[in-house]
């Protein structure tokens, strides 16, 4: 392997969104390989999610490397 590096394992998330009855764009976020689905009722708070999951990832060195 060049440099003997490792390649990380990234993070897979299925992101789903729609718009409500009212206008507002909502959101889903599941991990492909399971677990628990996480609702938003808001772009906002989707986003919000995504970079504390982010920040998360950055604090674990070695078991991820970023979101995919």
């Amino acid at each position: 392997m060049k440099g003997d590096v490792m390649r990380q394992k990234a993070v897979t998330l299925i992101v789903r969104m729609w718009q409500g009855p009212d206008g507002s764009v909502k959101a889903s976020v599941k991990p492909a390989d399971g677990g628990e689905t996480q609702r938003f009722s808001n772009l906002a708070a989707l986003l919000r999610y995504l970079e504390q999951t982010q920040k998360e990832l950055d604090e674990k060195p070695g078991e991820a490397e970023g979101l995919r």
